[in-house]
């Protein structure tokens, strides 16, 4: 065979893999019409010149802290902004702990302080054990000894990742390691909203991720449930109050909100209300309906993402509470069969069409780049 057929073939195979690869949903797509939230940008502006407070959860698989800087400079590039360095520190003390990694960004509308809580160090060690059955050593497994039964790459690449090195963070979560994992959540929330604006005029917003969005949620009701003016008591309510935009990206609770029910129930018996949906109802009644102090939830999903659900609007919407649900693809679907499923739950906060409605809102703000 020539080379000129050999470049004819490849070209060929080239333009049948762009063919077969779609994104549906790049640019993201709402499934309400009608949808409309403000942006990161917007929260900046009306924050009265202090600063609106942003707090990052990441969701299962490991992470390490360089995480909160990738996730703060996707976010930023549709906006003018100058970035602090980061800083990071450790919550608590004794055992492994949250680390809580910060910085702050100045736009021409007005600031924002990023906290991006890395819970990531409580299940490691747990994981460890797991490392002898990775074909590919992750990060976190260097050293252990090789596995050396033969496996197909696909299924030794899922095997690795989605199963080695993510799913054992649910079982951990769902299982005996729940209270102490909240505790220690509790201690990271305490240090970064006990010592934050607490006005109800400064917005917050919280973007969580995956199972990161449950963990957080369950912490915050249990410290709103601790007794009547504690410190913990008056951190979450206070985060509730203030609370204008709630971001989740793959969202699990669905899936994850199983675990804490019976079994047994009245086949058509509605579920109790989740550690969300309790939150939510102590959000204070006084002016929910006034615009500037709404809630907005927004949940992205991609609908190949094996772990992800849409988040049914009518269980959390309610006065002073919008729900509203994204449709985004975050990586090509090859030949309508398969999306990697690696990348599509791992990559919403560095989808490009994520990142700029989270900052810019939708409509996209005025203060955004075009």
């Amino acid at each position: 065979m020539n080379t000129l057929t050999q470049t004819r073939r490849a070209l060929l195979l080239i333009v049948l893999t762009l063919c077969a690869c779609s994104t549906p949903y790049r640019p993201p797509q709402p499934l309400d019409a009608n949808t409309s939230f403000p942006g990161l940008i917007d929260l900046a502006a009306r924050a009265g010149g202090k600063s609106a407070d942003v707090l990052l959860v990441h969701g299962i698989c490991t992470h390490d802290t360089s995480w909160a800087g990738v996730v703060v400079s996707q976010l930023m590039q549709p906006i003018t902004a100058a970035t602090t360095p980061t800083s990071a520190r450790a919550a608590g003390t004794g055992g492994p702990q949250i680390q809580i990694v910060s910085s702050n960004v100045a736009t021409s509308a007005g600031k924002l302080r990023f906290d991006a809580l890395i819970w990531s160090p409580l299940t490691t060690p747990l994981k460890r054990q797991l490392c002898y059955d990775q074909t590919g050593k992750s990060s976190i497994c260097e050293g252990a000894p090789p596995f050396t039964p033969a496996r197909a790459r696909l299924n030794a690449r899922f095997k690795d990742g989605l199963i080695d090195d993510c799913l054992p963070d649910a079982l951990v979560y769902q299982g005996v390691a729940r209270d102490d994992i909240q505790r220690r959540m509790r201690d990271a929330i305490l240090q970064v909203m006990g010592t934050s604006e607490t006005s109800s005029e400064v917005p917050l917003v919280v973007i969580s991720h995956s199972m990161g969005s449950k963990i957080l949620f369950d912490t915050l009701l249990r410290m709103s449930e601790e007794a009547p003016g504690s410190p913990a008591a008056l951190v979450a309510q206070r985060a509730v109050n203030r609370l204008r935009l709630l971001v989740m990206a793959a969202n699990q609770i669905p899936l994850l909100s199983l675990a804490d029910q019976q079994i047994g129930a009245a086949p058509l018996a509605a579920a109790g209300p989740d550690s969300l949906q309790r939150l939510l109802q102590k959000r204070l009644p006084a002016r929910r309906a006034v615009a500037d102090r709404r809630l907005t939830l927004v949940a992205f999903t991609d609908p190949n993402d094996l772990l992800s659900y849409t988040l049914p609007a009518d269980r959390y919407a309610g006065e002073g509470v919008v729900v509203y649900n994204i449709l985004a693809s975050n990586a090509p679907t090859y030949f309508g069969l398969l999306e990697r499923p690696d990348y599509a739950h791992l990559n919403y906060l560095t989808n490009p069409g994520v990142g700029r409605l989270i900052t810019c809102g939708l409509p996209s703000s005025t203060l955004c780049k075009r």
